[in-house]
């Protein structure tokens, strides 16, 4: 499966003569989690992410990334230490409006998830799909290079151990980016 999607890649952008730019990005996010009770456990904290966007057409790009954000916390009732993890993994499309030095973009995707937490009463690693929505703005600093302020919800339903939970939530960061 691995071996088409790069295929597919791969053909697709040997057959569009479009592309005018790749864009490889390095950022930071700030993820705060949706559900009360993954927070309480595990609060917020910071993502590292790395993303690479391709143009397609005129203002429209296929991007691709993915992150890992890591967080010590207690359980509940014991108050003994538990370690998460979580490794999204995953792409979409982006509609980015270019206007001078200031260019602002709004994207969706799918995300490929691998979770696993870490305690005392046991490990539990789970993987599944969720969603991905995006919005921010590039700041050309000199030609080249980009600063991105962004925003961005992901949602994911998973099922750790008899209950549901959605790992996913609000992210806003910046990240440095590299345009050729």
């Amino acid at each position: 499966m691995k071996k088409m999607v790069v295929i597919g890649l791969a053909v697709l952008m040997a057959s569009t003569s479009a592309f005018s730019f790749i864009v490889l990005e390095a950022k930071g996010q700030y993820f705060s989690p949706s559900e009360r009770y993954f927070r309480d456990i595990y609060g917020a904290g910071w993502m590292a992410e790395g993303e690479i966007g391709i143009r397609l057409f005129k203002g429209l790009e296929l991007w691709a990334g993915g992150g890992y954000f890591s967080r010590k916390g207690q359980l509940t009732f014991t108050r003994e230490e538990t370690i998460l993890s979580i490794q999204p993994v995953g792409g979409g499309l982006r509609y980015r409006i270019t206007s001078g030095k200031i260019s602002g973009y709004l994207g969706a995707g799918v995300n490929y998830y691998q979770y696993k937490e870490s305690n005392p009463i046991g490990d539990v690693s789970k993987n599944s799909v969720g969603y991905v929505g995006k919005a921010g703005v590039f700041f050309r600093i000199v030609p080249g290079l980009l600063l991105d302020l962004n925003l961005g919800y992901t949602y994911c339903k998973m099922t750790p151990a008899d209950f549901e939970i959605n790992i996913g939530g609000i992210a806003a960061g910046a990240g440095l980016a590299i345009e050729f």
